[in-house]
This record gives structure tokens, sequence and C-alpha cells, in this order.
């Protein structure tokens, strides 16, 4: 009787506006980002140089934000670092990767191969979304920050005193990530970061995730913020 070898583990990449390819995840890095030296190169001006990486552990696969300006999400949750299972959806920017582990060549779809050592370039697609254009701030109430108002321009936005984040703290013990407002399509949301103890919404205690209205008052590490969101058609030149 023939030996069944396990498959590799694959990457299924959806690229907004665009088909979908095949990755198999045969080296131990791969890297995701705009420059190319990637492994993965994604031409679109929302994903960073270095935005994030596959990383295998003998035969666990973790993937890692880069620090990036937009953020990393799995299965909707923004994180920094995740162990991969079978099904998860990774989103960057609008561009979906769905890690596949150990598909067997019956239940396979039938893919295009896609050589590792070589650098794969994929183009991004106009992010411009159809509609009225949303414009959302956050306005400090209280607290220690470097600004009293921060407009919320990224698809993923960490309230913390790490560098790069979107509404910076600046207290002595401030930590460096509190919480994320992220944006999905025309909603925002916000969840606690890991370890911090109190997320408070309206004086509501938020686990887990939140949708965020219009005039919400937001209090995390000693700081307290009013959301604020706008609507708009879009400008169209004659």
């Amino acid at each position: 009787m023939p030996e069944t070898l396990p498959q590799p583990a694959t990457l299924l990449v959806k690229l907004h506006g665009q088909g979908s390819q095949h990755i198999e995840l045969t080296i131990e890095t791969l890297t995701i980002g705009r420059k190319a030296d990637n492994t993965l190169v994604i031409e679109d001006p929302a994903v960073s140089g270095h935005h994030a990486r596959i990383v295998k552990v003998q035969a666990v696969f973790f993937l890692e934000d880069l620090m990036s300006t937009n953020g990393t999400a799995i299965n909707g949750k923004p994180v920094t670092r995740h162990q991969l299972r079978d099904a998860d959806v990774i989103t960057i920017g609008q561009h979906r990767l769905v890690f596949q582990e150990n598909v067997t060549a019956s239940t396979a779809a039938p893919a295009p191969f896609v050589d590792l050592d070589r650098t794969t370039v994929l183009k991004g697609t106009d992010r411009t979304p159809d509609g009225p254009t949303l414009t959302a701030t956050v306005l400090v109430v209280a607290g220690k920050t470097d600004r009293l108002e921060y407009p919320l321009t990224k698809q993923v936005n960490v309230i913390g005193s790490q560098d790069g984040a979107a509404i910076r703290l600046t207290g002595w013990f401030a930590p460096k990530s509190a919480a994320t407002i992220a944006r999905r399509g025309q909603t925002y949301s916000i969840s606690p970061s890991r370890g911090v103890k109190s997320l408070l919404v309206n004086g509501v205690n938020v686990v887990g995730q939140q949708d965020l209205k219009d005039e919400d008052q937001i209090e995390v590490a000693g700081v307290t913020l009013t959301f604020s969101v706008r609507s708009g058609a879009k400008n169209t030149s004659r």
C-alpha cells in the first residue's frame, strides 16, 4: 500500500478586485509587504513596506505584524502575533489571505504553482469606496496625550504610547497598546489590547469587540475620549 505523504500548508491569496492563487508554505519565513525584498509583494499604498510575516516553528505557523501602519487582522480582529489555524483569514488592507493547513490532494482546488524562491508581486486596485465617505475623529476629553484631536485615517488605529500609535498616550505608565479602533467597511469598532484591565464605552466595560457610534465616550488607560463620525458625499471633479 503506498504511503500517503502529508501536503504542505498553503496560503490562498485573494487580492481585492482580482482573482486568487495558492502559495505553498515550504519555507520557514514568508514576508509580506510593499517593498521588493519581500517574498510576497503587494503593490498597494495601504500595505506597509514590511507589513507582516508568517514564520514556521517546527510544525506550527505564526503570523507576526511588523509594526505596520494599518495593522493586520485575523478573522476580523487586529493582532500583533497569532498562531495560525486552518481556515484563519488574514486581512491586510482590502486583501485576504486564507491559511490552509495540510490540504490534501483530493480536496485542494486546482491552483497554479507559485515558486517561493522567486518574489510574487501582486498589484493593488483603486481603494476608493463607493457611496458617502466617512470621516472619524477622536477628541480628548481628559488624560495625557500629545494632541487634543486625532483623525482616524488608518484601517487599524492603535491607542497607546508606542511609536506609530494613531492616538498617542504620553503618561509615565501608559501602555504601549491600550486599545484598537478598527474600520470595517462603513463601521468602526473598538477592542482592548491584551493585558488591559479596563476599557469602557459609555461607562460599560468592553469584552472582546464593540461597534462605535457617534458621540460614544471611551475610557481607557487614564484617558477619556469622544468618538465622532461624519458622513458626506464624495467630491467629484467637473
